[in-house]
């Protein structure tokens, strides 16, 4: 799920930083349900994306939160390019699973280089990917 959340956001928004995308996001999220595997946090920004104080979440936590809901969006769409796939694929992995680097900044990258992840800039905590 995180990795479509996350996707959706990605690509819904071509300019500006997180925090900017997940105010455009704000809006179509404000509905998005809860699954098993949001946090009580997560499930609380979904519910207020303009308040993620309410939460106890900062404004960077609840734009990485909502980014992750539109990459979700996003994985869904039958249209996808694959390039654009492997690019959201291997940003979730690199969310869920800690990678070393600055997952959103690689994701960028790759969709910049139609699919070409920077691993020189984030890989796993152990070995390569």
């Amino acid at each position: 799920m995180l990795v479509v959340l996350g996707l959706a956001l990605a690509t819904t928004s071509r300019s500006g930083t997180a925090h900017a995308q997940a105010s455009k996001a704000s809006v179509s999220l404000a509905q998005a349900p809860c699954t098993p595997k949001d946090s009580t946090v997560s499930c609380c920004v979904k519910t207020h994306p303009t308040a993620p104080e309410r939460c106890g979440a900062t404004k960077l936590e609840a734009a990485e939160i909502l980014f992750a809901g539109r990459v979700a969006m996003e994985l869904a769409r039958p249209d996808l390019p694959e390039w654009k796939r492997v690019c959201m694929e291997t940003y979730v992995k690199c969310q869920e699973e800690d990678w070393l680097g600055h997952c959103y900044e690689c994701f960028r990258y790759c969709e910049g280089q139609k699919g070409e992840w920077p691993r020189n800039k984030c890989r796993r905590q152990q070995g390569d990917n």
